[in-house]
Parts: structure tokens; sequence; C-alpha cells
């Protein structure tokens, strides 16, 4: 059997501009480290937060819902606030994009850029998610597929309740994205699924931002920031920050 060791938080203290990195649904900050470890050696404060039940055992993802994970995206950015950054700046991916887009529209950012954010999920896709991650990690801890198959079973009675939340809570922040007007770039994978690619461009279009950027990476699928353009992601990432916000960071 395979220990996989439990995913832990990034803080990496830098200049008085925090970047608040945002990780997808079922992964973890694993999602952020390197644009974190990039973006920190340009001089900026990073704080990737783990949501909770996530970077760890499956089982733990049934005792939470996306209203326990945007809380943990409320206690980051107040987090951030305490430690004394007024200039914060957020970035994220899937649903780290989705949490970017609502903290927008309610707080004062700098800036967003979100990665490979769906304008809608049906809540059986939600659902599957969590199976496949459930199978995905049993299956590295080397389990028999006997013994998977016992313990898949609580996710597959898993009742649709909290996945419609979810479906709600996505639906509601596509609802408000006139309300952004700060900077926000939106990238997406060319080789991810379809949804993607629209979904960026509603977004593009449905903001009131003045200063925006609609980008397709050729050979990325949906974690973009661990794929095959990373590098171009990051370069872009650090172009977009320091031309829409006048910095300094060198």
């Amino acid at each position: 059997m395979v220990n996989i060791l439990p995913a832990k938080e990034i803080y990496l203290q830098g200049n008085e501009h925090a970047l608040l990195l945002l990780h997808s649904f079922t992964s973890h900050t694993r999602d952020m480290k390197k644009v974190a470890a990039k973006l920190h050696k340009e001089g900026y404060t990073c704080y990737a937060p783990l949501y909770r039940g996530h970077g760890n055992a499956p089982e733990q993802l049934l005792q939470y819902n996306v209203n326990d994970w945007w809380q943990d995206v409320v206690n980051a950015y107040q987090f951030l606030l305490d430690e004394g950054y007024q200039k914060i700046s957020v970035i994220g991916i899937s649903i780290g994009g989705i949490f970017t887009l609502k903290l927008a529209q309610l707080e004062q950012l700098e800036q967003i850029i979100v990665l490979s954010v769906p304008v809608e999920k049906e809540p059986e896709q939600l659902k599957q998610r969590i199976m496949d991650y459930a199978y995905n990690y049993k299956n590295i801890e080397g389990k028999s597929a006997h013994q998977i198959s016992n313990e898949i079973e609580p996710f597959t009675n898993m009742p649709l309740d909290s996945f419609i939340a979810f479906q709600h809570f996505i639906q509601d922040t596509m609802l408000h994205l006139n309300k952004i007007t700060i900077p926000i770039a939106i990238f997406y994978g060319e080789r991810d699924e379809d949804i993607y690619a629209q979904s960026a461009e509603t977004i593009y279009q449905q903001v009131h931002s003045s200063k925006k950027k609609l980008k397709g990476f050729a050979n990325s699928k949906h974690l973009m920031t661990l794929g095959r353009d990373q590098e171009d992601i990051m370069k872009e990432m650090m172009e977009f920050l320091r031309l829409n916000n006048g910095d300094l960071t060198q």
C-alpha cells in the first residue's frame, strides 16, 4: 500500500502585492505550486489556501460542499487583509476561477486571472468528478479492484443535493459578471472540452472590464498550470499583472 501525503497550503511572503491562488475541484494546491514559486521569484506574495476535504483521502470530500469551499476562499482573502496586504489580485483555475469571479463581484481586488472556467456544470458531472477522484486515489494507494469497488459505494450513493447547490453557485456567479470592472485575463486550454472555450468567450463578453484579455493555449488540457504550456501561461500572467496594475515588480 502506498501512503499518499496530504496536501498543504502555500504561503510565500514577498512584496506588498499579494496574489491569492485558488486551485480546482477535487485537486489541491499542486495546481498552483509552480505558479506560486515563479511569481514569488518575481517578488509577489503568494498564498494558495487548501479547501476543506481536498488533498487528502476522498472520504473527506463527502463532509463538505461548495459553500464550505467558498468560505475557505473568503477566509483566505481575509487572512491576507489581516496580514496587512491592501493590494490583492486573484488567480483561479476551474472552480478556483469561479471563486475568483465571485470574489471580484464582492470585494475590491486589483485584477484577476481565471483559467479553465465553466459557466455551467450539471450535478451529475460534478458527482462524477468526485467518483473519479476517489477511484484514482484508491488505485494509486494500491488497493485491489474488489476493495476499491466496496469503498466506492458511498460515493456512488451520494445524493445530488449538494451538487445541485454547486450548480446554482456557478449559475449565480455567472448572472453577475457585469459587476466585474477590474482588469481580467481569461485563459483556456484548446485541448480541453469545447465548453471551456465557449465559457471563456461568454465571460469575456459579459464582464464590464475596460482592460480584458482572452487567450487559448494550443497544448493545454484542463489543468493548464500543470500542462505543456505552463511556462507560456506564467509569462502571460506576469505580463498581465505588470501591464494592468502599473507594477514596479522586476
